[in-house]
Formats: structure tokens, C-alpha cells, sequence
């Protein structure tokens, strides 16, 4: 009647002891723009006490930030024989001088002319691919007007197309106008524009 319930055997608290799995680790990788688009290879060193193992590990693209993968046995070691922990990787993304991350979504910013946001017109712009595209600008543009490319983003990690490109249009206000340039605008006042 009396006796523990946890009993004494391999099943009791001693057995589950040496049975018990090391802990896992955490590893942040800082990646670029062009690493998180095609996925890579990383050398890291994992410290595990008196020991440094360095080892290479795949990283596949879509690996933005907040994602982790899991390397099965790479952590600790269990100091009771059991099974190694796990070693989770997670992404830090590296600043971009041209873009901003946001997610699988990308963003960056154009400059035109006030003329251009008038009358509309084509710029050449760069994807994170590093591939020159055509972008029509509509005639009217606002300043701040985001323009969206579609799938031309961050992979997503488990497959199912890609982010989008968003394109802020900065349109160039001229503080100062020579005096031809303030006739046409003049004129232009007169029409009501």
C-alpha cells in the first residue's frame, strides 16, 4: 500500500534521468538580402563546454527573419547518456543600403521629376534579384504613391511563390525655378493647373 509512486525500476525517475535529452542550442545567423532570395551555406562554430565543433549548414532561401530550422542532434550533449539536443539556427537579416525587408516583402524608393509625376513615365527599376525592370508611372503620381511588383520579393520558405516589391515614388519638389521655368508654371497656373 505504502511505497512511491514513482516506482523504482528503469521506468522511475533515475532511468528517465539518463534517458533525458541534452539541451537544445540557439544560433543566429546574420544574412544578406541576396542569401534570405537564393539560400546558402554557412560555416558556424557551435560552443558545447570544453569543445567547439564547427560545422556547414544549408540554409535554405525564404529564411527571413523570425524563421528557424532545426539541426537534429547539433546542441548540447546529455549529461545523463541520452540523446544530443537540437541546434536551432534563426535568421538576422543584414541592413541593405537599397532596401527595406519587411516580412517576404521588400521596399524600396524612386526619385522622379515633377514633370514625370504630371505627365507619367517609365523607370528602370532594380529587383533584389538584381534584374532591371520596366515600371510605368502613371500620369497624376503623387508623391509617396507605392507601386506594388508582384512575387518579386523574399521566397517564401516552404515553397508558394514569393513576396511582392513595393516601390515608393519620390517625387522631386524644385525649390528653386530659373525665370523660364516660372513662366511655364505661371502658365500652367492660368489653365488652372
Amino acid at each position: 500500500m505504502g511505497g512511491s509512486p514513482f516506482g523504482q525500476g528503469m521506468g522511475g525517475p533515475q532511468g528517465r534521468a539518463r534517458q533525458m535529452k541534452g539541451n537544445d542550442l540557439e544560433y543566429e545567423a546574420a544574412l544578406t538580402l541576396e542569401e534570405m532570395i537564393s539560400g546558402t551555406r554557412k560555416t558556424i562554430n557551435i560552443n558545447r563546454g570544453n569543445t567547439t565543433d564547427t560545422i556547414t549548414v544549408k540554409i535554405p532561401k525564404g529564411m527571413i527573419q523570425g524563421k528557424k530550422i532545426r539541426v537534429a542532434g547539433k546542441g548540447e550533449t546529455s549529461p545523463y547518456g541520452g540523446q544530443p539536443g537540437d541546434l536551432f539556427i534563426k535568421s538576422r537579416p543584414m541592413p541593405n543600403p537599397e532596401f527595406r525587408i519587411d516580412g517576404n516583402d521588400v521596399h524600396t524608393t524612386k526619385e522622379i521629376k515633377l514633370t514625370q509625376a504630371l505627365l507619367g513615365t517609365k523607370i528602370e527599376i532594380r529587383t533584389p534579384r538584381g534584374k532591371n525592370i520596366s515600371l510605368n508611372v502613371p500620369q497624376g503620381t503623387r508623391h509617396k504613391a507605392k507601386m506594388r511588383l508582384a512575387d518579386q520579393g523574399i521566397p517564401h520558405i516552404n515553397g508558394g511563390g514569393c513576396g511582392d516589391l513595393f516601390v515608393e515614388i519620390q517625387v522631386n519638389m524644385p525649390r528653386n525655378l530659373d525665370d523660364a521655368q516660372k513662366k511655364l508654371v505661371e502658365t500652367m497656373a492660368q489653365t488652372g493647373l
